[in-house]
């Protein structure tokens, strides 16, 4: 079955911003078996990935569906963007559907829960499901010359491997 021909008529009965928040909360449909194929396989900086294909960073921006992610078969997911403090993101709406184009343009602006609830919900994860990234941002509120501090804090509470 199609699962995004089912879900995409629903989800577009949505505001975008609610369409996204919902398909990481409802655990993104079935789980999709990947042909193992040795050709598909790609080493890079000393990690193995199965294939090449991954899901960016922005989607699961506090980590909060990483195992469903990779159920749909992605081979490396990267979390985030997240910052060293919790922020509220940019003022809604945020999110706007191209429909001619078959774009969204997504203007959210690191809305996250912190690097320390991310840091909590990749220990819960126990082993890894998939090759795993973290996508880093500068907290708003921090000057650009506190920068590096604020980096680091994010680096300490998410190196979790």
């Amino acid at each position: 079955m199609d699962w995004y021909r089912l879900a995409k008529p629903l989800l577009f009965q949505l505001p975008p911003e609610t369409a996204h928040h919902a398909s990481v909360a409802t655990g993104l449909g079935p789980r999709v078996a990947m042909p193992a194929d040795a050709r598909l396989r790609v080493r890079i900086g000393g990690v193995d990935f199965a294939h090449p294909v991954g899901l960016a960073a922005g989607m699961d921006k506090d980590a909060e569906a990483v195992r469903g992610f990779a159920r749909l078969g992605f081979s490396h997911v990267e979390v985030g963007t997240v910052t060293a403090r919790p922020q509220p993101g940019n003022p809604r709406p945020r999110a706007f559907r191209l429909p001619d184009d078959a774009a969204l343009i997504n203007r959210f602006g690191f809305n996250n829960h912190g690097a320390a609830a991310m840091a909590r919900r990749l220990d819960a994860l126990g082993t890894r499901p998939c090759v795993l990234g973290v996508n880093l941002g500068k907290s708003k509120i921090v000057p650009n010359d506190q920068a590096l501090d604020d980096y680091r804090f994010s680096v300490r509470q998410t190196t979790w491997w």
